[in-house]
């Protein structure tokens, strides 16, 4: 007998939410929604996304226009390349000890039963759909300046097994007095205007004895960032493609950044 879900344009059946969580997908957006399988590595993510992110730049709004900030800020409805190449250093790669490991057991969706060893809790700013988050484990907060897309990586991630994340609106102009063990974020330094928002709220709500993950795709402000934050004392640490310690960002490759912040 087949189970319940929503049935994509190729036929394939994906688990339905709860009933009483209405679904994103609910939202009319320029070029409607998808859903998609993500492979990275050996794990695989059901992920709902936006079907022709290039459309909302036809139905741009005016960042004024509160009532459609999913259209002022049109970038949150792409899954970025950094994006997955984030979630497949995080499944890869030994994740700092900045907190204690629990253990969890339960049915996944589809995907039978599933253990999971997760870390303390992270943040994800920048979240789009929410992969990098949904790869670094369990306590998951994701933020973004858009609240939709807040919703999406929420939905994104009871999709996939974890009903209990949890989301944040984050201005990073205005960040919260609240503080992470660890920060992820994927494709977040494109836009020079952001850099030093970006830094400051990593300030702010990074612990002490914290890591940032970020995940770069090669873009020019990431050396602008990487100086930054040096200048402002902070351990920072840089890594290509292939894992490998670099000195200076590249340009159109992925890399990943890793600030650090001495315990206090």
């Amino acid at each position: 007998m087949q189970r319940p879900g929503l049935t994509n344009k190729c036929g394939e059946r994906h688990a339905a939410l709860p009933s009483s969580k209405p679904s994103i997908a609910n939202l009319a957006i320029p070029g409607g929604w998808t859903e998609r399988e993500v492979t990275v590595g050996s794990h695989t993510f059901r992920l709902l996304t936006p079907a022709d992110p290039d459309e909302f730049l036809n139905h741009l709004a005016e960042p004024a226009d509160t009532s459609q900030p999913h259209l002022a800020d049109p970038y949150w409805a792409k899954l970025w390349p950094a994006a997955t190449f984030l979630a497949e250093i995080i499944l890869r790669e030994a994740w700092p000890q900045a907190g204690p490991k629990s253990k969890v057991q339960g049915p996944m969706s589809d995907f039978g039963l599933w253990t999971l060893d997760f870390g303390p809790a992270c943040l994800e700013l920048g979240c789009g759909s929410g992969l990098a988050a949904l790869a670094a484990g369990y306590d998951v907060t994701f933020s973004d300046y858009v609240p939709q897309a807040v919703q999406l990586a929420i939905e994104n991630a009871a999709r996939n097994g974890f009903p209990g994340a949890k989301g944040l609106v984050l201005d990073w102009r205005q960040p919260p007095d609240r503080q992470f063990p660890l920060i992820v974020a994927a494709d977040v330094t494109y836009d020079r205007a952001n850099i030093e928002p970006l830094l400051w709220t990593i300030e702010r709500m990074l612990a002490p004895g914290g890591e940032a993950w970020l995940g770069d795709a090669g873009r020019g402000p990431a050396a602008e960032f990487l100086q930054l934050a040096q200048d402002r004392g902070w351990s920072v640490s840089l890594w290509d493609e292939h894992g490998r310690q670099a000195i200076v960002p590249a340009l159109g490759r992925c890399q990943r950044i890793v600030l650090r912040r001495a315990s206090v």
